[in-house]
């Protein structure tokens, strides 16, 4: 007799997931992401301006081969680390070298063209932190890239992490590389129609050394107040397919830094989360 209510119990909660309408409710702080959005977004100008903006600055730099610009911020509470993304011919050379190799450092398979920039940086600005200071990476583009990576070096070599919350991201190691650094403090926050945090996708090189996979949960920014908050398992077993679904709704100009700036400004006074199956409704056009 109990056997029929139980399995309509079964049948009514496997209805409501495959009606994909749960949401996860998990609260952002889009105040918070814009003050690491401001620093991407100024990574891409010159060291004065940088400094006028941020006073606490006390190191700009550019890696020698790839002309990637970074700066260090320092007060009493963190140490805020910032690389800038793609800005040059160079660049767009490393975001393309997807040929992930074996960082012996690291014991995990890496996009080797981010790796290079990401060691560049460490070797250079790790002599100049403390590691009783927390630090804190942020990037957009290519310089979320080797912000994650960074992140792994720094553990690695015993500093303290803080949040890292960066932009546009694209993948940068493998299944196993993700499960071993999914620790990570790390929030990364995409556009729906960014095709750079979905390469690269899922199907590329998968027999050589394992599919791509991004580490930790995912904010997805949709037009106005409206946003996704993924877990890391849910961002995963959504993005399988989506390089290829999307690949027609695609926008460069909203992969942009100013495109991310503007949209979470429309965030800071109210924003509601919805679910991933439903974005469509809220995406501009």
């Amino acid at each position: 007799m109990l056997l029929r209510p139980i399995l309509i119990a079964i049948l009514l909660f496997l209805t409501a997931c495959d009606g994909q309408k749960v949401v996860n409710n998990t609260k952002v702080d889009f105040k918070q992401v814009d003050w690491y959005a401001k620093r991407a977004a100024e990574s891409y100008r010159s060291e004065q301006d940088i400094k006028s903006a941020f006073p606490d600055t006390v190191w700009v730099a550019t890696t020698p081969s790839t002309q990637v610009q970074y700066f260090l911020e320092r007060n009493n509470q963190n140490q805020i680390l910032t690389i800038r993304g793609t800005d040059n011919l160079k660049n767009i050379r490393e975001d393309a070298e997807y040929i992930q190799s074996r960082n012996p450092k690291l014991n995990i398979y890496v996009h080797s063209g981010f790796d290079e920039d990401a060691y560049q940086i460490f070797q250079e600005i790790a002599p100049k932190l403390k590691k009783d200071t927390p630090v804190i990476v942020t990037g957009h583009s290519l310089g979320a890239a080797i912000a994650t990576l960074l992140m792994m070096y720094l553990h690695e070599e015993g500093y303290e992490l803080g949040l890292s919350i960066n932009f546009g991201q694209p993948k940068v190691t493998n299944r196993k590389g993700a499960q071993k650094y999914r620790f990570l403090p790390l929030l990364r926050v995409v556009d729906e129609n960014d095709l750079v945090p979905l390469v690269p996708p899922r199907d590329f090189l998968d027999s050589i050394h394992g599919a791509y996979e991004h580490i930790g949960p995912e904010v997805i920014l949709l037009s106005g107040k409206y946003y996704v908050y993924q877990t890391h398992h849910e961002s995963e077993k959504d993005a399988v397919n989506s390089f290829w679904r999307n690949l027609g709704d695609i926008s460069v100009e909203e992969h942009f830094m100013q495109h991310y700036l503007q949209n979470i400004a429309s965030k800071l006074d109210g924003a509601e989360a919805v679910s991933y199956q439903q974005r469509e409704r809220y995406i501009q056009d």
